[in-house]
This record gives C-alpha cells, sequence and structure tokens, in this order.
C-alpha cells in the first residue's frame, strides 16, 4: 500500500486511524446541489455515494440517511454524497470533445469507475456531524499559486503503469504522456468552526491547518475554527490511454469540464451521509494502515454488485457522451492565466424523469419554431420533430444544446 500515496501516505501512518475505500460511479450529470441548488448546474460533474442525490437537496439532518435506500460507496452506513468535475478530451484536428472514462484505483477491486475516497483522523478530531457539507478547490482557477489553499490542495498524479500508483505529481495537469493514466487527487480542509454545518460559500466554516499543503498536515487549526476534523480524501483514476497519440507538440489535449485545461480549477464536493456514531468509532478504532474496510470492526462492508447496481441515469436531457461539438453547459475553454468566467448561453436545460425523492426542480421549456424556421428545424432533427431529417441546400445543419 505505502507506494500508491507516497507523501500522503506516510502523515497518514501517524495518524490514529484510517478508511480507504472505494466508490462505484452513481450518476454523471449537470447536477450540484450545494452551488447551483434546485436547477441544472453549470458543468458536468461525477458523483458517488447515496442515490438520494438530487438537484436540491434540503438541509435537513435525517436527509441522507432517510431517504437513501442504498450507495455506490462499499460501506453500508456510509451515505454520503461526493463529487467532482469529468474529464474531456479535445481533438486537436477538429475541436470536438469526448468523456474520458475512469477506471478503480489501485486495491479496491473492481467497481464502476468512480472514485478512492480516504477518511484519515490527524491527531484528535471530531466527527463530521449530520448533513455537513463542504468544497474544496475553486473551478474559475487558472494558475497556481502556492499562497492559496485551493491551490496547494490539489494534485495530478502521472501513473507510470495500471496497478502500482506509482508516478509523479504535480498541481496542474500533467505535460506528459502517462502510461497508467492520470489519477487527479485532491484533500479537503480539517479544521471546522465548531457550530455551522454549512455557510453560503460553502468555504467559511472550514479552513486547512496553518501550513498545510498537499501532503502536510500543518501544524494546527486556527482560533476562529479549533475543532479538527477528519481529512477527506479523493482520488480518481482517468484512463488517457486511448489518446496517448493524440498529443500535438507536447500540448496535453484534455480539459475539465468547467472548460479547464490547467487543472488549478479542480474541486470537489462533500455532504455527509453517515450515522454520526458510527464515524465517531470509525475514526477511533479503524487503524489498518492501509484503510482496508475488512479490518475496521465497527462498519460493515457492500458487494461490488450492490455498489454497481444503485447507478441513477443522467436526469439533465443532453448528450455527454460520443463526440460533442462543445462541452456539456456550452463551457468555453478558458486556459487562463486570469480567472475564467462563469459559463452562459446553454446553461439551463429540462431534466427528464423525476429523482428518487419529491425534490422540485427548475425545468425549460422548448419551443418548436414555426414557419419557415420550422422546416429548417425539423430537416436537422430538432427536438419532437419525428420527420426527414435532410436539410436542404443551401442551408446547413449546426449542432445547438
Amino acid at each position: 500500500w505505502t507506494p500508491i500515496l507516497t507523501t500522503l501516505a506516510l502523515a497518514a501512518l501517524q495518524a490514529n486511524a484510517l478508511l480507504r475505500f472505494p466508490c462505484a460511479q452513481l450518476t454523471v450529470t449537470r447536477s450540484d446541489p450545494l452551488i447551483s441548488p434546485g436547477k441544472v448546474s453549470a458543468h458536468l460533474h461525477q458523483v458517488v455515494g447515496g442515490n438520494s442525490f438530487d438537484f436540491g437537496m434540503p438541509n435537513n439532518t435525517d436527509y441522507l440517511q432517510s431517504q437513501s435506500t442504498c450507495s455506490t460507496c462499499s460501506i453500508k452506513e456510509n451515505k454520503s454524497n461526493y463529487w467532482s468535475p469529468t474529464l474531456y478530451f479535445q481533438s486537436p484536428k477538429n475541436g470536438t470533445f469526448k468523456r474520458v472514462a475512469q477506471r478503480p484505483g489501485p486495491l479496491t477491486g473492481s467497481p464502476n469507475a468512480g472514485m478512492v475516497v480516504y477518511y484519515i483522523q490527524i491527531g484528535t478530531v471530531t466527527s463530521f456531524p449530520k448533513n455537513f457539507r463542504m468544497i474544496a478547490g475553486d473551478p474559475f482557477l487558472r494558475s497556481y499559486s502556492d499562497q492559496v489553499d485551493d491551490s496547494r490542495s490539489i494534485t495530478f498524479r502521472c501513473l507510470q503503469d495500471d496497478s502500482s500508483g506509482n508516478g509523479p505529481d504535480t498541481h496542474g495537469m500533467p505535460t506528459t504522456k502517462c502510461a497508467g493514466g492520470i489519477r487527479s487527487q485532491i484533500n479537503f480542509p480539517t479544521c471546522w468552526d465548531g457550530k455551522n454545518i454549512d455557510t453560503p460559500n460553502h468555504k467559511d466554516h472550514v479552513r486547512y491547518a496553518t501550513g498545510s499543503s498537499f501532503g502536510n498536515f500543518g501544524t494546527g487549526c486556527p482560533s476562529t475554527h479549533p475543532v479538527t476534523i477528519p481529512l477527506l480524501f479523493f482520488e480518481t483514476v482517468w484512463d488517457t490511454k486511448p489518446f496517448d497519440n493524440e498529443w500535438v507538440n507536447g500540448q496535453s489535449p484534455f480539459v475539465w469540464s468547467m472548460g479547464d485545461p490547467t487543472g488549478y480549477g479542480y474541486h470537489a464536493d462533500y455532504m455527509m451521509g453517515w450515522p454520526e456514531d458510527v464515524l465517531k468509532r470509525a475514526m477511533a478504532q479503524c487503524t489498518d494502515q492501509g484503510g482496508q474496510v475488512s479490518s475496521c470492526p465497527v462498519v460493515t462492508s457492500r458487494s461490488e454488485q450492490e455498489m454497481n447496481d444503485c447507478a441513477q441515469p443522467n436526469r439533465v436531457d443532453e448528450e455527454i457522451d460520443g463526440w460533442l461539438p462543445s462541452l456539456p453547459g456550452c463551457n468555453a475553454v478558458q486556459p487562463g492565466p486570469a480567472r475564467a468566467t462563469q459559463a452562459s448561453g446553454c446553461v439551463s436545460l429540462p431534466t427528464t424523469t423525476p429523482g428518487p425523492t419529491t425534490t422540485t426542480t427548475q425545468q425549460t421549456t422548448t419551443t418548436t419554431p414555426s414557419g419557415a424556421q420550422q422546416t429548417h428545424w425539423g430537416q436537422c432533427g430538432g427536438k419532437d420533430y419525428t420527420g426527414p431529417k435532410v436539410c436542404q441546400s443551401p442551408w446547413t445543419c449546426k449542432y445547438s444544446n
């Protein structure tokens, strides 16, 4: 296990407790109930965890435990949700996009895509309260600064092979081909104000420890946020190998779903869905250095079949796979180094079938053009058109969301 994590592992070995477990993919969709509650979000996310994940999730301390009937994570008691952006390949030939597949991390079995989640106890910690929420990272960053916590908390590993987890780490996206793919890595703040389970920006109630950086957990919590909480850490492996021949002049062809080719805007979200007493006992008793769930006496394992069977379909009516002319949500590629701007254009789309909860989502209505425009709309295969899709000269069809 030690070679997989390198610097993070060395710190974890000194921790009192460690959980490391896989989560299969729950869904890939434009939903972010923290940043865009009740509506379609600006960019695409991969989501893991409890199946009560929805466009709007009420600030109810029993919501995740009472509404989730299953989870894609391997611990049965854990119905938390975790999500982060998805990765796309952009063709250097014609600029079109194709979503990069994910694969399981080392020593986690064979769940369907998803990510590996860690809970690490550094010193004496207090368990997350029910429905605790927070985010790490900043989707608008396009440059690195060692003075910014959202920069220091993120790295990418250029994996040397498919199994060991070895490879060099960088704060931005790798600038060379990676034989085993690319692993995105992010750690969350470990200091809490002890009062708020969330704040309007989902950050003010937490802080990184003083002097912390990736793999270095700092010297203690500031007086404004004196309570130490478990270190939450995500790993996601992206199978970039099919695109190894697409690099041009050493230029990476990959871009994150919010239009970020640098990696500096990588980010992640967390919504706590444990029974508090279970997580508290786990942080006190699960001391296996590899973080294996089988070695933790206070939690119960879920089978891979159960994890995979909990998956949900994308509930936004749009294409996210195949060759796309633009990123879902019309996110323009913004390489920086200046901060990116918010996507505009086709951010709001209707959702499809109702989800597992009764939460109401905001919907938009697609209006079919009339007259001459209707002819061209139909020829290009417009929404709900059932006639022939043959475009007559001199008109040409262009993709639109």
